[in-house]
């Protein structure tokens, strides 16, 4: 039985705030080389497009979090009487924390698919639109990513 998360609930409703938060602020680093370094003047596409963008990383984040979430409670349930590990790095404790794995993955997807798509698209489109299409497709890819890991990692099968 796959996990639905109530994410409005009081448990997990700061860990929703903090996957949006995290997805904002990774469209803010866009914004803002959106309108210094790649000389954006339209104010509606380097404001507007990021903050579609913004909830469409969160919901791949949350698609993640899920998943990473079903496999932990199936394996807490597969390892009950096993012995735990005592020697952990504080950067495997960091990369363990249920949060920083949703948000490091789509954070590298989302980075590497912009700036392939936007450079591609530069050689033949104005800089808005390769912006436009640069951020739309990288938020594309990165719900396609996330429906995979969704599918393969956490084997959730709805409906």
């Amino acid at each position: 039985m796959p996990i639905r998360i109530r994410w409005k609930s009081k448990e997990y409703f700061g860990i929703g705030l903090l996957l949006l938060g995290m997805c904002g602020m990774l469209q803010l680093f866009f914004i803002f080389i959106g309108q210094y370094f790649l000389e954006i003047g339209n104010y509606f596409v380097v404001i507007l497009i990021p903050l579609g963008m913004t909830v469409a990383n969160f919901f791949a984040a949350i698609v993640i979090f899920e998943s990473f979430a079903q496999v932990e409670r199936r394996e807490k349930l597969r390892s009950q009487f096993r012995k735990s590990k005592i020697d952990v790095s504080n950067l495997e404790k960091f990369l363990n924390f249920p949060v920083t794995k949703p948000l490091i993955i789509v954070s590298i997807i989302f980075v590497s698919f912009f700036f392939t798509t936007f450079y591609i698209s530069a050689t033949f489109l104005p800089n808005t639109i390769s912006f436009i299409v640069a951020e739309n497709t990288s938020a594309i890819i990165c719900l396609l990513i996330a429906n995979l890991i969704e599918k393969k990692y956490g084997r959730v099968q709805r409906f």
